[in-house]
């Protein structure tokens, strides 16, 4: 911190013995030569003292720390200026006289006339001292002041810049998924406070380093001669001086202290004020005064109004101001000077640590001593990509979907869009209102997209089953039967998942099961799978590290989402099948330059590596399953709702997932347009205090994020925006790629079509998947028990139980529930079962059906015999539901 001490550290004999030793050093080497007519001898002593001193032009090289500003995408429009000393710089013809007869009036009386060193006042300082039994007096000139704060920047301005001649840094590795992309405020705060430190000048007492510092200052004064030269000098102090209340310069101070940005209009009194301030900034400023209350604001700024009455003091001494002027600048109050302080730029807060947090990390990534202070004192230009127009959107929606669920309990949201071309977030909402820290539900401050981890519930899922058709492990036409099934090793550890619609859907292709989201299914897909390839997948996505996600023991459920994960890594994931199978990792920076205004970093050059976690044709499998939910002839549930259109009425091939988490505490939403924009939404409380769950009336992912989704996505894509270059989003595709082939298969066993199966589907599969021909209609019907034993990779004893149950209540017409749904631990409890979405009905199913059939009358009238046998349980291949028939 550059301020006037008027005390230093040691004993008071040391502070003494060291004042009368510079006198006494000074004197000796600037008279005691010439006396003794010894040239030679003075010329020694002269050069003993000024070996290794800085170059006298020393005021060349001051580069003061400077704020960082972070700007829009446009690059017109400021989000934010990161600091730890909030400085603009003023050039001498700016100030008024007032402001440096103030200072001068104040720091260094003699400084018009001095060669740097005011000889007189180090006598009369030592003097003073020695009278008063201790450090009471000063002797440091407003240049000596310059020069010890001149070093300090130097040696912090080695730490906090891009080296001009390195060699242009490669692409930046990609952000660790499990560590936190932003900061909260208290986080933020004790960063900056570790930072943000000022800068403090020497405070050697060694005689040698004071002989020194005086002959530097004589040399500096003769660096800079005459008028101008003086000038330069004060004009550099004015400009570097701390006066507290996170003010450097006089330009800050005056905005900070009085909502000054006018310098030409600062009273004598708020210039006398000031200009006391540097001898004890944090002690004087009064709006950290403890003693300063809304009630009484004059009693937290006395003991600043005391020093300002001895600047004044000063000030008549030196013949700047006439008594009168002074009198009358003694009797305003604090309040009459109209103090005011200017709020700092923060317009879009939580994307904008967020950005500091890139920004720290990247130029960490290009050489730079330390990055966290080189983002608030480096003086660093930063262009985002934020849209700031579509950002006012983004939050209006946000704001206006929270407040039309309030019945449901919904109290907070969060969305990020990303253009999957480039990973550029161009949209950033961290929660409905940031300023609102009361509610616990919405607790504004902390950022959801950035800081937080939710459950994804089933927006999970296109992951699970990415993952298994990328390892070969299943592919869209593999059957899964919707079946109550037990999981788990043995009978003591169990899991039985249920749908969300509490019904049990029989034989189920892949490509059904995700685009329905049946919980079933998906679990015995994530086994077909297995979780570590799940998590292994997972981390190549950018979602999460395998670690994370399996020290969580997921198990199974992975594939339902019950992993808390972040709102933007898991954006991210979906720009992968946005782009067939490439992902930009996210970023909120298009470029950096520094304080020379040098491009240091561009996202096109030096931006995350681009990886390819999937190929284009894994990547169009989930991508062909996910677009059939924007598609009303393809969902019968939601496709009409998520349905996208271009400007002209085409729909858009896009693609969309639900997630609702078994609890409701959590809904979310992710959804794309091919080679465009990705944009996933969060619903739900930041206390994690569940919404509405009550049966037909709960919110779930499709009754709240995806009329979110849908609205914004209408906006950002078919309207003219700085994102898209001003041009509405076209029609753009996924198109089938090399490496997909199509082929025909059974539409309920999902095998090779054969004249046997009855109806058929035509489906994607990689090369080299496409299933074996169909075996299991051989009795003319649908053998569940004979496809589970036969399939692979194996399928446990429980799936084919579980399949065996589920055809013969089938066949026996068993199709309603029995027991408590919500009792799901219990094995008598059954649950209803019901077609296919958008399905009339079943297909043949084998099964064993038992009846006792109706005795033939007896003849004559006689009693039917009694004892006989029941018949064995015969195959029943049933129609439509309803009353089962055999032949």
């Amino acid at each position: 911190m550059m301020t006037r001490r008027t005390t230093r550290r040691g004993s008071r004999r040391r502070g003494l013995a060291t004042f009368l030793l510079v006198t006494l050093g000074v004197f000796g080497l600037t008279f005691v030569g010439s006396i003794m007519g010894t040239a030679g001898g003075m010329f020694a002593a002269y050069s003993y003292f000024a070996s290794d001193l800085p170059e006298a032009n020393i005021l060349d090289k001051i580069e003061p720390a400077e704020s960082t500003y972070v700007y829009d995408r446009s690059g017109a429009r400021l989000l934010a200026r990161f600091e730890c000393q909030n400085r603009e710089a003023v050039s001498f013809e700016e100030l008024p006289d007032v402001v440096w007869q103030a200072t001068v009036a104040s720091e260094d009386r003699t400084f018009w006339e001095n060669n740097g060193v005011d000889f007189q006042g180090v006598v009369r300082a030592a003097l003073a001292n020695l009278e008063a039994g201790e450090i009471v007096q000063g002797a440091s000139t407003i240049t000596q002041q310059v020069i010890d704060y001149a070093r300090v920047l130097q040696e912090e301005a080695e730490s906090i810049q891009v080296d001009p001649n390195a060699t242009p840094a490669p692409s930046i590795d990609a952000a660790d998924p499990d560590a936190p992309a932003t900061e909260g405020e208290e986080a933020a705060a004790e960063e900056a406070s570790d930072v943000c430190q000022p800068p403090e000048p020497s405070t050697s007492t060694e005689i040698e380093d004071k002989i020194r510092e005086n002959i530097l200052a004589m040399q500096v004064t003769s660096e800079y001669p005459g008028r101008e030269g003086k000038e330069r000098i004060l004009e550099t102090y004015l400009n570097l001086i701390y006066y507290g209340n996170g003010s450097y310069g006089i330009r800050a101070a005056a905005a900070n202290y009085f909502g000054i940005t006018d310098l030409s209009t600062m009273t004598i009194s708020q210039a006398a004020f000031l200009a006391a301030l540097p001898q004890q900034p944090s002690y004087l400023d009064p709006y950290q005064n403890p003693n300063s209350t809304m009630e009484d604001p004059e009693a937290g700024a006395a003991d600043a109004l005391r020093e300002r009455n001895l600047v004044l003091g000063a000030m008549v001494e030196e013949g700047y101001i006439t008594p009168a002027q002074a009198r009358e600048a003694r009797n305003t109050t604090w309040v009459d000077m109209n103090p005011s302080r200017l709020t700092s730029i923060l317009v879009e807060p939580h994307f904008s640590f967020r950005v500091r947090a890139e920004a720290e990390r990247i130029l960490g990534a290009l050489g730079v001593e330390d990055p966290e202070a080189a983002v608030r004192i480096g003086g660093y230009r930063i262009t985002t990509t934020l849209d700031y127009e579509l950002q006012q959107e983004a939050k209006r929606l946000v704001t206006k979907w929270v407040a039309s669920l309030v019945d449901k309990n919904v109290n907070n949201a969060a969305l990020v869009a990303i253009d999957s071309a480039t990973g550029e977030i161009v949209a950033y909402v961290g929660s409905v209102d940031y300023r609102n820290r009361e509610s616990p539900q919405v607790q504004g401050q902390f950022d959801v997209a950035g800081l937080g981890r939710r459950q994804p519930g089933s927006a999970f899922k296109p992951i699970t089953y990415a993952s298994a058709f990328k390892s070969r492990d299943a592919t869209v036409s593999t059957m899964l039967v919707d079946a109550i099934t037990e999981f788990g090793v043995d009978g003591s550890v169990s899991y039985r998942p249920t749908n969300a619609d509490i019904k049990e859907h029989g034989p189920i292709l892949a490509v059904d099961a995700l685009r329905y989201s049946l919980n079933i299914p998906s679990v015995k897909m994530q086994f077909l799978a297995g979780s570590q390839t799940t998590a292994e997948f997972s981390e190549s996505l950018g979602i999460a590290s395998t670690e994370y996600i399996m020290n969580q023991d997921p198990g199974l459920s992975l594939a339902l989402g019950s992993v808390p994960i972040n709102l933007t890594n898991m954006t991210q994931a979906y720009t992968a099948f946005a782009q067939q199978g490439e992902l930009r990792p996210a970023t909120t920076i298009m470029e950096i330059r520094d304080k020379n205004n040098r491009v240091v970093y561009t996202r096109e050059d030096n931006g995350p590596t681009v990886s390819q976690p999937m190929t284009p044709a894994e990547a169009y499998l989930p991508h062909f399953i996910l677009e059939g939910n924007t598609d009303p002839e393809r969902n019968a549930l939601w496709g009409e709702r998520a349905q996208l259109n271009t400007p002209d009425g085409q729909r858009r091939p896009a693609g969309f997932k639900t997630g609702t988490t078994n609890d409701f505490r959590d809904v979310s939403g992710f959804g794309y347009v091919p080679e465009s924009l990705v944009t996933g939404v969060w619903m739900g409380n930041n206390n994690q205090e569940p919404m509405s769950n009550v049966l037909g009336q709960g919110l779930f992912s499709a009754d709240g994020p995806l009329f979110l989704w849908e609205e914004f996505m209408e906006i950002a894509l078919n309207q003219p925006w700085n994102w898209n270059s001003q041009t509405p989003v076209g029609q753009t595709s996924f198109e089938q790629p090399a490496g997909i082939v199509t082929a025909e298969v059974c539409r309920w066993s999902g095998m090779a079509a054969t004249n046997q199966c009855g109806a058929r589907i035509t489906l994607p599969f990689l090369e080299g998947t496409v299933p074996p021909a169909d075996n299991v209609h051989t009795r003319g019907c649908l053998d569940l028990e004979l496809y589970e034993s036969q399939a692979t990779p194996n399928r446990p004893d429980n799936w084919i139980a579980a399949a065996d149950t589920w055809s013969d209540r089938l066949v026996n017409g068993q199709t309603g529930s029995r027991g408590d749904p919500a009792d799901n631990d219990d094995p008598r409890v059954q649950y209803a079962i019901a077609p296919l979405y958008g399905e009339s009905g079943f297909p043949s199913v084998c099964g064993e059906r038992v009846f006792v059939p109706t005795p033939a009358p007896a003849p004559s009238g006689e009693p039917a015999p009694s004892g006989e046998p029941v018949p064995e349980p015969t195959p029943c291949v049933p129609g439509p539901p309803g009353p089962p028939t055999c032949p």
